[in-house]
């Protein structure tokens, strides 16, 4: 399910909305618009990072209570 949250962000929220906002400047070219590509990809990878050190810090919390018990 995360992973489908992810991609529908990278999407929407980065690589669609940077795409036009490329194409509508006055010096538009391809090579400004293809930029939205890796910066969503970028967007995808910080996204990750913050998922995975979040669910770490879950994990060790719950890991934390259970050895407490």
């Amino acid at each position: 399910m995360y992973q489908l949250i992810q991609g529908l962000a990278q999407s929407f929220l980065v690589r669609l909305p940077m795409s036009y906002i490329m194409s509508v400047q006055p010096d538009a070219s391809l090579s400004m618009i293809g930029l939205a590509a890796p910066t969503a990809t970028v967007f995808g990878i910080v996204l990750n990072l913050v998922f995975f050190i979040f669910y770490q810090k879950k994990l060790n919390i719950k890991g934390n209570e259970n050895k407490e018990k």
